[in-house]
């Protein structure tokens, strides 16, 4: 039995590293996944579904999820586990796209908090989007506000990738005071935003 502890993990982690157990254990029959949330284990069920895998998901704690799989003779092999797309599984994925350092054209400090709390209510939800991308003045949130950084820090610790615009950063200065996340272009920024569903708070 191959277990995969994946606990703090947001999808698409979960499906990803149960498809890499899959693949590089061929002959293994059962395997065990740890997460902790009800949307990983969604779409492992469905993933599993998709491959013709046996799968039960149990609760063991709060916060806390095992989904058993175990392969059968009509499940697929190894050569067709390579080729799933995780998108296949994983299809509530979504992006959140900031391109400004505040929320709508009211009072400025007033819009800048709203946006903070913007950030800081992703940080809560059970289901995290996948990445945050920052262009235009958004870059302002990556570099300066210690607010909305120290949030994107917790979201990057479970599993949300972070990105800001690399020409936005050059265009106002900060590539050099980036404090969480990485660059990125608008080749990646536009790929994001054509491959999920996008949420865009300003």
């Amino acid at each position: 039995m191959i277990q995969v502890d994946v606990l703090g993990k947001a999808c698409p982690i979960p499906v990803i590293e149960t498809k890499k157990a899959l693949r590089e254990n061929p002959d293994e029959k059962t395997f065990e996944i740890l997460v902790d949330n009800e949307v990983a284990t969604e779409n492992l069920a469905k993933m599993a579904h998709e491959l013709k895998i046996d799968y039960t998901v149990g609760k063991l704690a709060d916060r806390k999820y095992e989904v058993s799989l175990e392969k059968t003779e009509a499940s697929r092999d190894h050569r067709e586990i390579e080729d799933y797309s995780v998108n296949s599984a994983t299809s509530n994925n979504y992006v959140v796209i900031v391109n400004s350092d505040k929320i709508g054209d009211g009072d400025e400090d007033f819009s800048k908090q709203l946006l903070e709390g913007f950030i800081y209510s992703v940080t809560e939800q059970d289901h995290l989007p996948v990445e945050i991308i920052f262009f235009n003045r958004g870059v302002y949130l990556t570099t300066e506000n210690e607010k909305t950084i120290e949030d994107l820090k917790n979201l990057e610790s479970r599993g949300v990738r972070v990105y800001s615009c690399g020409l936005c950063l050059d265009h106002y200065g900060k590539k050099d005071e980036l404090k969480v996340g990485e660059i990125t272009n608008m080749y990646k920024i536009v790929e994001a935003m054509r491959s999920n569903h996008a949420i865009y708070p300003c």
